[in-house]
This record gives C-alpha cells, structure tokens and sequence, in this order.
C-alpha cells in the first residue's frame, strides 16, 4: 500500500502545469488526458486501475462534500456502484475521448450516480 501511495505521490509530483496556477483547477493524475491514462491501464491494470479508482473516489467525495452542504444536502450515492463498475465507467470514457482530462471521466462517472437528500438524524434532547 505504501508503494502506491508512494507512486501516486510521485505522479501528482511529475504532472504538475507548468503555466500559472492560477490557471489550473485540477492536479495530480486528473489533469492527465485519458489516452495517457488508457495506454498505462493497457499496460499495468491493477496498478494504474487503482490510481484511478483512489483519485476518483476522493475527487468525487470531495465534491459530494462540498455540494451536499450548499444544496439542500443532495448527494450522489457512491456506494450505489461497484468499484469494478466505477473501474468500467472511467476507462470506457477515457477511450472514447482520449483527449479530454482524466478529471472528466469522474465528472461522467459522478453524474451517473444516484441523487439523494441527506436527512440528519433527530437529535434526542432529554
């Protein structure tokens, strides 16, 4: 485990922009095009498929976060697919358009969830 979290390190080092910040919102395997990320899944399915899945369940939490606290608290449920589906949903993506991002691929696979409303659970006052 130490070795992948080591290597997606390193990658999220080695694909840094190298024109303004400013200017990119995405980091890290996200901002790799998906033909790159399909030809290395090709190559290395477990290891790149776990990159993929790693960085795709913390962007797409991240956002669930951040949307469920400004909107109404809605979600998208990401336990309502299997990871192996996760899995066939961002490489089918990034074949079919292998120039967009990999961020894209999770922003497909993240829309194609189903939308819940949180309910907090009632507090018991005594």
């Amino acid at each position: 485990m130490k070795l992948i979290w080591s290597i997606a390190l390193a990658l999220g080092i080695l694909v840094q922009p190298t024109i303004s910040k400013a200017e990119w919102v995405i980091s890290g395997i996200g901002s790799i095009p998906c033909g790159e990320i399909a030809e290395e899944y090709r190559e290395k399915p477990e290891h790149i498929g776990n990159l993929m899945i790693y960085w795709a369940q913390g962007f797409m939490s991240g956002v669930n976060a951040s949307e469920s606290a400004s909107h109404d608290h809605l979600y998208r449920d990401l336990q309502t697919m299997t990871v192996e589906a996760q899995l066939h949903s961002l490489t089918e993506y990034c074949v079919e358009y292998p120039t967009a991002n990999f961020s894209k691929a999770v922003i497909d696979l993240y829309r194609k969830l189903p939308l819940k409303k949180y309910t907090p659970p009632e507090s018991t006052s005594q």
